[in-house]
């Protein structure tokens, strides 16, 4: 699942994909992958089953794009 060590790591992220990505809707509430990864990161970092591993992969010690990103 992402990893976001700091804000500013997790702010780079939202640049680099979800300011750029249909999904993010930020005035009906924004993106539900993010907010899953934001709410739920700590109990689910551990848990090999997972979703978020999924929508947003590790890739060594960086973030892959989000599987759900689909650029404007």
């Amino acid at each position: 699942m992402g990893y976001f060590p700091n804000g500013t790591s997790g702010m780079m992220y939202e640049e680099q994909y979800c300011n750029r990505c249909v999904h993010q809707h930020r005035n009906d509430g924004g993106c539900a992958v993010w907010d899953a990864h934001m709410i739920f990161n700590y109990k689910e970092c551990n848990e090999p089953n997972s979703i978020l591993h999924l929508l947003i992969p590790r890739n060594g010690i960086s973030n892959d794009e989000c599987k759900m990103f689909i650029p404007k």
